[in-house]
């Protein structure tokens, strides 16, 4: 469902260049919706000129020692939002090391929590390419978006499906981790809330 229309990036740059900070782009779904792309070129400017913070820290968690899975299973509280934890699941399969824990409320509502350690090369690779390619551009249409919001200090990606009430966040922590929750039947608020009880401390 989302779409990242090249040719209106390619658009984007030039129209940046005449003094838009913002370009839109709407696209009809094939069950009628519209969604709309927006691309900041504010951010992507500071992104631009962030790139030699971004490689400055990718080499610096490429130099950090990999955390033990036992320890990544440590940041998994019992319980989160009064929901117990219900399962979880720690591999390094490939390369890197994550943790995921499932809370399950009921049958209708429940949340899952990924942790990914960013350390070594691939690590910190999977950092390059999923959290900072992810900022910046916003999407919306009738039925979901996709935005960057200020989190924690930092930025992070938050997308909503309003007919599922499905929420998703992702956000970077602790300067080597990267933190994905998932939320059914939940609100966004309802998410962030559970991401700021997270205690991920090592």
């Amino acid at each position: 469902m989302k779409q990242i229309l090249f040719p209106a990036l390619a658009s984007a740059f030039f129209l940046t260049a005449c003094g838009n900070a913002k370009v839109k782009d709407a696209h009809k779904n094939e069950d009628g919706t519209t969604t709309t792309t927006t691309y900041d070129m504010n951010n992507l400017k500071k992104m631009q000129e962030g790139t030699d913070e971004m490689t400055k820290k990718t080499e610096e968690l490429k130099k950090l020692k990999p955390l033990s899975l036992d320890q990544l299973k440590a940041l998994l509280p019992e319980t989160l939002n009064g929901i117990k934890r219900t399962n979880y699941n720690a591999n390094s399969a490939a390369g890197y090391a994550v943790v995921e824990g499932d809370y399950k409320k009921d049958d209708t509502t429940d949340l899952k929590v990924m942790i990914y350690d960013c350390a070594g090369e691939a690590g910190a690779g999977m950092y390059t390419l999923t959290y900072w390619s992810a900022m910046n551009v916003q999407q919306e249409s009738e039925k979901e978006y996709t935005k960057t919001v200020d989190f924690k200090g930092g930025k992070a990606v938050e997308n909503y499906k309003k007919d599922q009430k499905e929420s998703s966040l992702m956000y970077f922590a602790n300067d080597r981790l990267l933190v994905s929750l998932n939320g059914r039947n939940m609100e966004p608020s309802a998410l962030k809330e559970a991401a700021q009880n997270l205690d991920l401390k090592l």
